[in-house]
């Protein structure tokens, strides 16, 4: 996360992030541009900054390297989010090993609780959980404490945080989602809101939901947090 807060500070709207030694690129519409100034900035060869990316249809596609694709083939994944996670599914389907939905247009935080009860009552509650709710509404940490603390502690849990251009309840989410994150080992912050901030074209048009090329952005934003944590 430091090599990844530098680097945006120092190129804008690229991002370079650096896991086990290898350059990953997240965004896959400035590709080119970002593994210039990776150069740059690391002295690698083009040839060695390339060799990150699979050089296979989901490597190009997602931005994401030979060894994090094996690692999200092997993972099972229960997802439980709103209209974002709607229209990402397709796309995360891709990339995980299985990975089964409970998403819902216009779905609130405070829909989680029942949601998984039906999941635990049905074992079919997955080692990884990958959470996007908070589009919709202001929550509270009580609420957001209440879900992980549900979920359990033996699950691998991924919040995705918020991006609703407008709407007053964006940065006090995603203060709960990032504290949430920083006191429980098994919370992981997805950080979209920092990756997509800038990046409009990644949206229709109420700048909120993703298009398809946010779709995929997307994908290479979680794939890498997954792949880095996942069980």
């Amino acid at each position: 996360m430091r090599h990844r807060q530098l680097i945006y500070g120092l190129v804008g709207l690229f991002a370079i992030i650096f896991i086990g030694g290898a350059l990953i690129i997240p965004t896959p519409t400035l590709q080119k541009q970002v593994i210039k100034i990776g150069q740059t900035l690391t002295g690698q060869t083009t040839k060695s900054a390339s060799r990150s990316v699979a050089d296979s249809k989901l490597g190009q596609k997602y931005q994401l390297s030979d060894q994090q694709l094996t690692t999200l083939k092997h993972l099972k994944v229960t997802g439980i989010g709103d209209s974002i996670m709607v229209r990402t599914t397709p796309d995360l389907k891709e990339v995980f090993g299985r990975f089964n939905a409970n998403a819902k247009v216009g779905r609130q935080v405070a829909a989680a609780p029942a949601i998984i009860t039906q999941l635990q009552s049905n074992d079919t509650i997955a080692k990884n959980v990958l959470v996007n709710l908070g589009t919709n509404g202001p929550t509270d940490a009580s609420t957001i404490d209440g879900i992980i603390r549900q979920i359990g502690n033996q699950h691998q849990i991924f919040w995705v945080n918020t991006r609703v251009p407008g709407k007053a309840w964006q940065a006090s989410n995603n203060k709960l989602i990032a504290t949430a994150a920083k006191r429980y080992p098994n919370v992981h912050l997805v950080d979209w809101l920092y990756v997509s901030q800038d990046n409009r074209n990644w949206f229709v048009d109420d700048n909120l939901h993703p298009n398809s090329l946010g779709e995929r952005e997307y994908v290479a934003t979680v794939g890498p947090v997954l792949a880095k944590y996942g069980k």
